[in-house]
């Protein structure tokens, strides 16, 4: 199958740049290893907007950090995201804190962040009461924000599907040779799950004989194997791993903003930081790891979040942690954001180590890389093309008016699957045949946040199971949590 552009990777940057690019006159196609988007960094890291006071003057991280915090309020109301503007505290307790305070803000300033400031003691506890009372300043930065990192990655695919770009899951790039002007891209089926759904299931002959005309490499910390099958062997991705606790919502008001302490050579260090669902989380640590794939916890590691955590925030209590989890970061050799046409070849566009301030960058990056498909390619605008998504109201947002309103409407609306998180089956549905569909427990959740409450899945699993089933028809023995190799059923389960 002949396509244009191919993008490899799906997550937050490669899901931006096809919505970017969906607008034009292009077969486009996104190849993705997982059987769902948001499964790598995108759906483990703390959802911050960060405000861009950290990073070196001059540099990518730095351009595209400011850049993409500025838009990214205009695009979660475009695809019908929460984002919130809680702002965010670098807190000092001494005076050798306070020069590295001062250094931020100049730092800050050099990289034209707005809204920066540095305040006392007195004006961070009043914002944030739970905070250590021994803060004496505090670098206070009020347009930085958070947002649901997975949601945003679900909803700009679904926008760039509507507008016919071509998404194959569990689709492994094994291969890449240059075969006249064209790149021949070989793949791996990496499961079956997309194929077997009744629901918008994988054309096999849109993965067979993969061509294209340009590639745009997004695989995150696979980006430099990725590079490396056209010979660019230019930067090395070191993986590090970071590790998270998060807390129930009866502790979200706990927390309003975003606490880092200074940071140290590693990055920005352990946060506690509130979420945009009414939680609050503390993390992460940064493991350098070997194997790209290690998302495992350890206690060890959880026990030092909480520890450093502590320091900073008096209000932690583990009795009401729900669930731990790890992301890995793509940290490059090269100390700052690859964003490159290849040395090897220009058709190859290189977007690698994308790490913390990645999120935020994105939609800098995805403007960007248009201007680069531009340089390579004539661009011809659709006759027709939408980039906004009709909003949606969650069910435990309405108003009793309006709840008693949609369950007249919809007998769906009245059966709430996730006591925890108010989620009904309607809501779990509209998931499945969401452009870009959950296929598995795990994409239900991050979708619906059904099974993201107190009792993390363990009275709405089986019930969601049984909805992606009748509608996938995937046999409910064969549903599966996150992929393929984990079906939640060990054996036959009865009717």
């Amino acid at each position: 199958m002949y396509y244009d552009v191919c993008i490899i990777g799906g997550g937050i940057i490669g899901s931006l740049v096809a919505r970017q690019l969906s607008k034009y006159d292009l077969k486009i196609a996104v190849l993705e290893k997982n059987v769902d988007l948001s499964m790598e960094a995108t759906g483990a890291n703390s959802g911050i907007v960060h405000a861009g006071y950290d990073a070196k003057p001059g540099s990518l991280k730095a351009k595209f950090n400011v850049e993409g915090s500025k838009l990214m309020e205009d695009l979660c109301k475009d695809l019908d995201v929460k984002f919130k503007k809680a702002g965010s505290f670098v807190i000092a307790f001494n005076k050798e804190e306070e020069d590295i305070l001062e250094s931020l803000y100049q730092n800050g300033l050099k990289n034209h962040v707005e809204g920066l400031s540095i305040v006392d003691g007195d004006f961070v506890i009043e914002k944030e009461p739970y905070i250590n009372k021994e803060v004496t300043k505090a670098l206070y930065a009020k347009n930085a924000g958070i947002v649901s990192p997975y949601k945003l990655n679900f909803a700009a695919m679904d926008n760039a599907i509507l507008n016919g770009i071509t998404l194959l899951r569990e689709t492994k790039v094994v291969s890449i040779e240059k075969e006249d002007d064209l790149f021949k891209v070989g793949v791996e089926v990496t499961g079956h799950i997309c194929s077997k759904s009744l629901v918008d299931p994988i054309n096999e002959e849109d993965r067979k004989d993969i061509r294209a005309k340009i590639i745009i490499n997004a695989a995150g910390v696979y980006s430099d194997d990725i590079s490396k099958m056209i010979g660019d062997d230019s930067f090395t991705i070191i993986p590090r791993r970071g590790e998270y606790i998060l807390f129930d919502k009866t502790e979200g008001h706990k927390v309003t903003s975003v606490i880092f302490q200074t940071p140290t050579p590693l990055g920005k260090g352990v946060l506690v930081t509130a979420t945009v669902d009414g939680n609050y989380m503390i993390g992460p640590d940064a493991t350098v790891i070997t194997e790209k794939d290690d998302k495992c916890t350890n206690q060890e590691n959880l026990d030092f979040v909480y520890d450093t955590a502590q320091k900073s925030f008096t209000g932690l209590n583990m009795k009401k942690s729900i669930t731990v989890f790890a992301g890995i970061r793509a940290t490059p050799n090269t100390g700052d954001f690859i964003i490159e046409h290849s040395k090897i070849d220009k058709n190859f566009i290189n977007l690698a180590g994308i790490e913390s301030p990645g999120l935020t960058a994105a939609p800098a990056i995805a403007l960007y890389v248009e201007d680069m498909v531009k340089s390579l390619v004539e661009l011809k605008e659709k006759d027709s093309y939408i980039m906004k998504l009709e909003p949606k109201k969650a069910f435990n947002e309405m108003t009793n008016e309006e709840k008693s309103q949609v369950c007249q409407d919809d007998g769906a609306c009245r059966k709430v699957i996730c006591r925890c998180e108010i989620v009904t089956e309607k809501e779990i549905v509209a998931s499945i045949y969401a452009p870009c569909g959950a296929r598995t427990v795990d994409g239900v959740k991050k979708r619906t946040r059904a099974g993201m409450g107190r009792c993390q899945g363990s009275f709405c699993a089986p019930q969601v199971m049984r909805i992606l089933s009748e509608h996938t028809g995937i046999d409910i023995n064969e549903i599966s949590k996150a992929n393929e190799k984990s079906c939640l059923l060990g054996r036959y389960s009865r009717d």
